[in-house]
């Protein structure tokens, strides 16, 4: 089949969060904005967190079975969801489906895997097992998916800390349309955190903990946002060209119409607006669109007071003079997913772009800007003809990808 430099395509996804297993009851909890979100006890902290109700792997085969058995958490979920996006596609269709690549979102995905075996380790170091020296290293993800699925073509993790999920999509969308690879499977890791890392975000003010006050925790973009609440979730996207769908039959979901990644030139954790509008700019220009074409925009939207205040005088200069898009968060029904982030928000906004639909800001009582439009406590019937999906990170990160309606 040939390929080309065309537009790039979303032709199967698969997600399980915490409000959802799988994509058809993931968009059941979107129209119905459906959360999640909760307390959970990490050490000394009650920490804001989305935890999946169940986090047994669905039975994909027996040859999965045997790959997946003592698997760590975030490679069993990562591969259940890519089999979804993959069947969803009928991706084993097509002649060369073999050689798709897969790129697996996140950096020092297994923290929470590690802790326990390094417990182990303390204890009874002559009872570790060997196994532990490949299932710890983030790569376990792609090579559990490439022996599950039988995929032979390139395969590799992509890290860019809590925006890793739209730096594989960048990724993805370069390769293919250098034709590199026929087709693309971008898989968002579950980030399997523990004691540690909650403690050291926390000790950052990033991370939502109990107030004294006994509220919250609080929505993105609330005036009483105080820190992101940890979502457990893991998303996949099956990606190719247009081209490359049209020749094996497939019907694309939505376009990628333009990926941006874009760096402040700094290595800490404060946010930049500059860069944050630029990336948005970028995205739109690689569409071939202008601001005033965008109807809905996914916002990045933690929870953290300096995440989104920035991100609102982001959006604000994009759109300035212009009445702007209509903005929600999905963190505020999954929590913040971390590296799978940037695919769960895409599928999202796929979803909700082929069903007419804008799924609540459940929480948002009180606008930190009131000039930027919401959308409130119930979903909004919705025309989308282009979207904007933003993620960015610690280390001054900026991505953002447009999303356009498929035919369109």
């Amino acid at each position: 089949m040939s390929l080309g430099r065309g537009p790039v395509v979303v032709t199967g996804m698969g997600v399980r969060t915490a409000i959802g297993p799988n994509v058809a009851e993931f968009e059941t909890a979107l129209r119905a904005g459906r959360t999640a979100i909760g307390w959970m006890e990490s050490g000394g902290l009650r920490v804001g967190a989305a935890l999946l109700r169940d986090q047994e792997t669905p039975d994909i085969s027996p040859s999965a079975r045997r790959v997946l058995r003592a698997a760590p958490l975030a490679t069993r979920i990562g591969c259940a969801v890519a089999m979804e996006a993959i069947t969803a596609a009928a991706l084993t269709g097509a002649a060369d489906w073999k050689d798709s690549a897969i790129l697996v979102a996140g950096n020092n995905i297994h923290q929470q895997y590690i802790q326990e075996h390094y417990d182990r380790f303390r204890n009874r170091p002559e009872f570790l097992n060997p196994r532990y020296a490949v299932s710890f290293l983030d790569t376990n993800v792609v090579g559990a998916l490439s022996e599950i699925a039988g995929l032979t073509g390139p395969g590799f993790t992509v890290g860019g800390s809590m925006a890793s999920g739209n730096v594989a999509l960048y990724q993805a969308w370069h390769l293919l349309r250098s034709g590199a690879a026929p087709a693309c499977i971008c898989v968002g890791a579950l980030a399997d955190y523990g004691a540690l890392e909650f403690q050291a975000f926390a000790n950052l003010g990033a991370l939502a903990t109990a107030p004294a006050d006994g509220g919250g925790p609080y929505a993105p973009f609330d005036r009483r946002h105080a820190g992101f609440v940890y979502g457990q979730g893991s998303g996949c996207v099956v990606l190719e060209t247009a081209e490359h769908a049209r020749e094996r039959g497939a019907a694309p979901l939505a376009e990628l119409a333009g990926v941006s990644l874009l760096l402040d030139g700094h290595a800490a954790s404060d946010p930049s607006a500059l860069g944050e509008a630029s990336a948005m700019r970028k995205a739109l220009a690689q569409a071939g669109a202008a601001p005033a074409d965008v109807d809905y925009l996914n916002a990045h939207g933690t929870g953290t007071p300096a995440g989104d205040d920035a991100e609102c005088e982001a959006i604000e200069s994009v759109f300035d003079g212009l009445q702007g898009p209509t903005i929600n968060s999905t963190k505020a029904l999954t929590g913040h997913t971390l590296y799978a982030a940037g695919i769960v928000e895409l599928i999202a906004t796929v979803l909700q772009m082929n069903g007419g639909f804008l799924h609540p800001n459940t929480g948002l009582e009180e606008p930190a800007n009131g000039r930027l439009r919401f959308v409130g406590k119930e979903a909004e019937a919705a025309n989308i003809g282009l979207a904007l999906s933003n993620s960015f990170s610690i280390g001054g990160i900026n991505t953002c990808v447009a999303v356009r309606r498929a035919g369109e």
